[in-house]
């Protein structure tokens, strides 16, 4: 890999974790693919990054013009072959032509298309919209670095994505940065009043948002959200790697993608609520669902009392849990601890039942009664987390 290409992964895998970032897989005729491929949930990632050296020639104009062919049209070239490869497969290989990177079926597939485009030293405008088959969003490598870091998890940065093509549809839009009109979409949400053709700004809105005290606010909150992630990253640690077998990544990575899913703003509701049963050791937690979400959580500390059977009290606390949450469909059990030889240890269960029936019912209340599994139950929900009492956990 270039030094660019290496930075862009290393972005991507800080942003979307291990489990969905792939630097360079393996394409038709046994090539690579793409720079980088990002696959989580439904969405589909194709990233192509070119770094190119601005030409000696004289004419900025033909400079400019020499530029972009090689580093953006050329990229546009690349996404849109890789594009094509996927169209026929439900799999690809890894870079290291072992492992294989199971894709969403064709039926549900976002594909969402990026070009970044290093070697300009973000002095030239970046063409944006349809190449020819289908719209790519270009970046720079300061509007790469900005963008993954404060848009960091799959879903705000998806989001991002799907809504500036929406909005940018048949609109005039001229702004000097990428991180302006990203500042523009934080403030706004895109929601305007009325009706514009046209978006035009003379610039430093970025500059503007990060030293507003909306920004200094936000910033205060995400130490605790990023429990979330360190949990999600003990988990792929703990039960992955090299010599892990398709089937239990896959199997695993089905289990976290949802936890994966949540939004930063939902990580630091749920970091606080997680945090909390770090230090308080209750025997479990069942988390209301966030937003009308169709899961919920279960979190349980691990200790010496439960160690033995801690798999299957995870999942028995998921079966009651889902009884008492009629309006999801999945469960996530977490489970936390020590082993009592010094060594931090992380459990995982996932239950999907969409509709349950009566003798699912019947079970989960015979378990909720024999076991005293959430008899008295203490339902915790986005406001029972309190940030003053935030250790920040693994993180200092």
């Amino acid at each position: 890999m270039t030094s660019s290409e290496q930075y862009v992964a290393h972005l991507c895998q800080k942003s979307f974790l291990p489990f969905w970032n792939f630097p360079n897989p393996i394409g038709k005729k046994n090539k690579e693919l793409c720079d980088v491929l990002v696959v989580c949930g439904n969405y589909i990632l194709i990233i192509s990054v070119k770094d190119i050296q601005v030409s000696n020639h004289t004419d900025e104009n033909i400079q400019y013009e020499r530029w972009v062919k090689k580093a953006v049209e050329d990229s546009a070239k690349q996404i849109y072959g890789a594009e094509r490869f996927l169209e026929n497969v439900d799999e690809v290989f890894a870079k290291n032509r072992t492992n294989k990177i199971s894709l969403p079926s064709k039926e549900e597939r976002i594909i969402l298309r990026i070009a970044i485009a290093f070697g300009s030293k973000n002095t030239f405008p970046l063409p944006y919209g349809d190449f020819g088959q289908g719209y790519i969003h270009t970046f720079d490598e300061e509007t790469t670095s900005i963008l993954l870091n404060e848009l960091d998890t799959i879903s705000d940065f998806t989001k991002y994505l799907i809504d500036k093509e929406q909005f940018l549809k048949g609109e005039y839009f001229s702004m000097p940065k990428e991180s302006d009109f990203l500042a523009f979409y934080i403030q706004t949400g895109l929601d305007i009043d009325e009706k514009v053709d046209s978006l035009v700004s003379d610039g430093g809105l970025w500059d503007s948002y990060i030293e507003s005290e909306e920004y200094t606010e936000w910033q205060k909150l995400l130490p605790q959200s990023y429990i979330w992630d360190y949990m999600i990253t003990q988990l792929h640690d703990y039960h992955i790697s090299n010599e892990t077998s398709d089937e239990r990544r896959n199997e695993l990575e089905e289990a976290v993608r949802v936890i994966n899913q949540e939004s930063r703003i939902n990580r630091i509701e749920l970091g606080g609520i997680l945090d909390i049963a770090i230090q308080t050791k209750p025997n479990a937690r069942m988390l209301k669902p966030i937003n009308d979400a169709k899961h919920c959580y279960v979190l349980m500390p691990l200790t010496s009392k439960n160690w033995e059977g801690k798999e299957a009290e995870l999942e028995l606390r998921c079966v009651v849990a889902r009884m008492e949450n009629p309006t999801v469909e999945r469960v996530i059990g977490i489970g936390f601890g020590n082993n009592g030889n010094g060594q931090d240890h992380y459990d995982i269960c996932s239950i999907y039942i969409p509709e349950m029936s009566e003798e699912f019912i019947a079970h989960a209340k015979e378990i909720k009664e024999e076991l005293r599994y959430f008899r008295n139950p203490k339902i915790s929900h986005s406001k029972a987390y309190r940030k003053d009492e935030f250790k920040g956990f693994g993180l200092w």
